[in-house]
């Protein structure tokens, strides 16, 4: 995983954050762990029916994340690691069938690249040999091969003060080891589950998906419409009312939330007329491009980076979606001189389409400060454990 799905997992997956070799404070913060799979977009269905959803009559299948990421021995603060072999969704965890007529269905899963699309692709990664694989199980006493591997893990005690390495990547290389970056971008992230004998308009469908002894159901109903994609308008990025100072909660791992004073600019998604109708079935993500460096550590001027408004670790957002929902997003800065920034978006209905659309840029600028607005001394917020926004 990224930097930013590195942290992001760890906080979903109820560790505490804290200093390395430090004793855990009574107030560290825990969430509840999340389930390894899940269909996207399914409404909960009344009585014992599954969850369901309704799919345009040319879309090809339901989406679903796995939930799982590559099996990881090191990593380091550039971004590179070293991995087990890599683990594909199979198709054989899925089943099929048409309601009313019992025919069972062929399962086909296809890996929908929107990392790759959005520039969002974890820097290298490296196959670990069979040596490798069994330092993992630190059996006493540890090998000297193993000792050096394990020196090689993030240290998070000292990450800010010394900066980033590549120490990872230089390792794997010396000792010969394969890249699989493209293998683990094949193998992991978000499908479309599609049938190979295809979805009929107008029919049901009931999918399961197995994973050990847990099985997750959902209903597929097929509407008899189409999502319309010819001749649409472009989707876009609007302001949704006037940028202000307020106080707001932003997560960070140590204690969950920090209240903050900060710039913020309320935006929304503008779509197009034909997907009015499937907004509960769309996808996006936000990205913005600051113009000059905000006085928040992290804060980036090359190129557009991913953002989301999360304001608690343990806060569950929807995939492809936001904490306010509808499209709608809350861009952010520092309260005393918020960076001007650039705002586009990535959205769509993948359940039919295969990419999604590209937004123009938005210009966003904060009014200065009035008196009285900020605190006297800035609030950092964006400390090394605040959870970074998570595309895939």
């Amino acid at each position: 995983m990224s930097l930013a799905s590195s942290l992001a997992t760890l906080a979903r997956r109820s560790i505490a954050v804290a200093l390395a070799g430090a004793a855990l404070p009574a107030w560290a913060c825990f969430c509840p762990p999340d389930e390894s799979g899940e269909f996207l977009h399914l409404a909960q269905a009344e009585g014992k029916r599954p969850p369901s959803v309704t799919l345009p009559a040319n879309a090809r299948g339901i989406l679903f994340r796995p939930g799982q990421y590559p099996n990881t021995l090191v990593s380091d603060e550039d971004g590179y690691s070293i991995i087990a072999p890599p683990v594909p969704l199979s198709a054989k965890r899925f089943h099929i069938q048409e309601r009313g007529t019992g025919r069972k269905l062929t399962p086909v899963v296809v890996r929908l690249h929107v990392e790759k699309q959005m520039g969002l692709q974890d820097k290298g990664r490296f196959l670990a040999n069979t040596e490798m694989q069994q330092c993992e199980k630190q059996e006493q006493p540890l090998t000297p091969f193993c000792r050096t591997l394990i020196s090689l893990k993030w240290d998070w005690s000292k990450w800010e003060q010394d900066g980033p390495s590549d120490k990872v990547k230089r390792f794997a290389l010396q000792n010969g080891l394969r890249d699989v970056s493209e293998e683990v971008d094949a193998a992991y992230g978000l499908y479309r589950i599609e049938a190979r004998e295809g979805f009929k308009p107008g029919k049901v469908y009931d999918i399961v998906y197995r994973d050990g002894g847990r099985r997750v159901k959902a209903e597929l109903r097929k509407a008899k419409t189409p999502l319309n994609l010819d001749g649409q308008a472009p989707f876009a990025v609007r302001v949704d009312g006037a940028a202000r100072r307020e106080k707001l909660r932003m997560a960070r791992g140590d204690t969950c939330d920090i209240l903050v004073t900060l710039a913020s600019q309320p935006l929304r998604l503008a779509l197009p007329p034909a997907y009015d109708a499937y907004q509960a079935l769309l996808m996006y993500f936000m990205q913005e491009k600051l113009e000059q460096r905000d006085q928040q550590p992290f804060s980036a001027t090359q190129g557009f980076t991913a953002f989301r408004y999360w304001p608690t670790v343990c806060t569950k957002i929807p995939y492809g979606s936001s904490f306010h929902g509808q499209g709608r997003e809350l861009a952010i800065g520092d309260c005393q001189a918020p960076a001007p920034r650039q705002v586009k978006a990535y959205a769509g209905v993948l359940e039919v389409e295969d990419s999604l659309h590209e937004t123009a840029p938005l210009a966003i600028t904060f009014p200065a400060e009035k008196p009285g607005q900020c605190p006297k001394m800035m609030d950092r917020v964006y400390p090394i454990y605040v959870v970074p926004a998570k595309a895939g």
